[in-house]
């Protein structure tokens, strides 16, 4: 008999559900309240500036899930049932809720609806006609995806300038290093207003927390994302159980699901591993395995855009630490060895990848 299963959500912890799934031979149904096929969301930066097409970032081809089986349905669901795991009615064998997250835009004194967010496929398409080279363009958020997006809105010739309220970039995972990544931005024309907060937004552009005004043409925010978190509570989050199970036959997975008691980080790699282990589970139950608790796993961070890379891997933050900076890496570049008691715990490559794989291997 087939095991029938819905996914809701087609980001991409319900895309790899989803063919984990119809691999072991469910019939999965994926809905996806977007009209185009699911997508790398990182790379919408590239989209929205003219350096990708949006075909090319889909995360699979429509004959991918025509070959596995998987009906992928366009359109937004109107009622999920988790105790029936019913979707709009229909009663499914299994459900996985992968929701995903929304961009998150603060709530800005003065004309908030300026702020652009940059988080579906619509929003880099709207961006995209609204960035013309030599425009002026005012980035408020100075995490991966900010950065990126300056590196990547300054390669498109616009004039941009990049505003992060917190005292670093990336919030501060580069300590030291940090001043090699300023000065790559400042070489590719980024104007960088670090360590002041936005005001007021106003018609002109913005008004900053120490007063001084920044006139721009388009205002993007790459200010974090808030989960859309079905059935959860005023927060988004979905609290499961340590297996990600809500209910018999009932799984989340991705940004909403809240297995630990850490929040949930807007991850790719977090969501794909959580919805390779939401499948896993699902199976196992059906099967009368037993199921796998889900552990965080220590995620890299990688950067690379146009004129600037980043790479931090393992422990680079924390009591009993010491850094060990290594000479080369070429101009502008500079590399760090974190180690805990003379073993290397942690590393911090900036604008270049030299012997990174090597130092990567030796990681305690």
């Amino acid at each position: 008999m087939k095991f029938d299963v819905a996914i809701v959500g087609a980001g991409h912890a319900g895309v790899e559900a989803a063919f984990a799934l119809a691999r072991q031979g469910a019939r999965v149904t994926l809905f996806s309240d977007e009209p185009c096929l699911p997508y790398f969301r990182p790379r919408l930066i590239a989209v929205a500036f003219g350096q990708a097409a949006p075909e090319a970032i889909a995360i699979k081809p429509r004959k991918a899930y025509e070959d596995a089986g998987i009906d992928l349905r366009h359109g937004a669901v109107g009622h999920v049932d988790a105790g029936a795991r019913a979707v709009d009615g229909r009663v499914f064998d299994g459900l996985v809720l992968a929701t995903g997250s929304r961009a998150f835009v603060p709530p800005f004194q003065g004309e908030r609806g300026r702020a652009r967010p940059l988080w579906t496929l619509a929003d880099a398409e709207a961006l995209r006609g609204a960035c013309a080279p030599g425009r002026a363009l005012t980035l408020i958020g100075g995490g991966v995806l900010g950065v990126e997006a300056a590196l990547r809105a300054a390669e498109a010739g616009l004039r941009v300038t990049l505003v992060e309220a917190a005292p670093a970039l990336l919030g501060g995972c580069l300590g030291g290093d940090e001043a090699a990544l300023r000065g790559a931005l400042e070489a590719r024309g980024v104007a960088l207003r670090v360590g002041v907060g936005v005001a007021s937004v106003t018609a002109e552009g913005i008004v900053l927390a120490d007063g001084t005004a920044l006139a721009d043409d388009v205002l993007l925010c790459s200010a974090g994302a808030r989960p859309n978190g079905a059935l959860a509570g005023a927060e988004g989050f979905i609290r499961t159980r340590p297996d990600l199970s809500l209910a018999p036959g009932v799984y989340a997975a991705g940004d909403p699901a809240q297995p630990t008691a850490a929040r949930p980080v807007c991850q790719v790699r977090r969501a794909q591993l959580m919805g390779q282990l939401a499948a896993g589970n699902l199976l196992a139950e059906r099967e009368g395995r037993p199921t796998e608790a889900w552990a965080e796993p220590a995620l890299p961070l990688t950067l690379v855009a146009p004129g600037a890379s980043v790479y931090v891997r393992g422990e680079t933050r924390g009591e009993g630490l010491e850094e060990r900076r290594l000479e080369g890496g070429g101009p502008g570049a500079a590399r760090t060895v974190v180690c805990r008691e003379g073993r290397p715990v942690g590393l911090r490559w900036v604008n270049t990848r030299e012997a990174l794989a090597e130092w990567e291997k030796r990681l305690a």
